[in-house]
């Protein structure tokens, strides 16, 4: 029987997100963060297709402000979302593991069909099948057996993992869409976020308009005096 493993790796609450920063004060991207991961946990919840999920941070808040099931939080020892990935996939393999999918925190319009879809890439294993983000990134990365490549998170980091995977030798596809491409860095990725779910399906486009709404009662509030 396979064991199939999901790796959710989160910076930290307050590390993560830097270029937010500017559009958000600290409480509402903690918050935006937490809305972020739970519609990952969602997606991979209703896929149905793994037998153990890990979130993997070095910031044990997030366990608690995530209200994390029991056995989910992996706390990280190193620096950096390589050190993550690299730790978690070390566990899973431990663990006898056959495959890992690596999904990043930060893509909210993720639906349990795109994993499934990832899954159904390719018949053959071992396999690499990878995601990329539509500014370079790879979103969601699996690797079946779990250390088929090692880890290259960073800028471009989806033509250096299809270069690694193509000097395997090895079968690598890739599945793009436009859920699983877009993620959420920027004040302008917030702007987009909200078009693309006005009706707020999403814990993260729920969580922005609770923020608009907050901001024009503070805005209004503040005037009134």
């Amino acid at each position: 029987m396979t064991k199939d493993f999901a790796i959710i790796p989160v910076k930290g609450l307050l590390d993560s997100k830097s270029r937010l920063s500017r559009a958000l004060d600290p409480q509402d991207k903690k918050k935006l963060i937490i809305a972020l991961l739970r519609d990952v946990l969602a997606a991979v919840e209703d896929a149905e297709l793994f037998n153990r999920v890990l979130v993997v941070s070095p910031d044990p808040s997030v366990e608690k402000e995530a209200k994390l099931p029991a056995g989910t939080f992996f706390r990280q020892e190193g620096q950096g979302l390589n050190a993550g990935v690299r730790q978690s996939t070390l566990f899973a393999t431990r663990e006898k593991s056959s495959s890992v999918a690596v999904l990043l925190a930060d893509i909210p319009l993720m639906e349990a069909r795109d994993l499934k879809e990832l899954y159904s890439a390719g018949d053959t294993t071992p396999r690499v099948v990878l995601s990329p983000s539509l500014k370079g990134g790879t979103n969601a990365m699996v690797r079946e057996p779990p250390n088929i490549i090692s880890p290259a998170y960073g800028r471009w980091s989806f033509s250096t993992h299809l270069r690694a995977a193509q000097k395997t030798g090895l079968s690598v596809y890739s599945v793009s869409n436009p859920r699983l491409s877009f993620d959420v860095d920027t004040p302008e990725d917030l702007i987009m976020m909200g078009r693309r779910d006005p009706n707020g399906k999403t814990h993260t486009a729920r969580c922005l308009q609770e923020m608009t709404l907050l901001h024009s009662i503070a805005r209004t509030s503040g005037s009134a005096h």
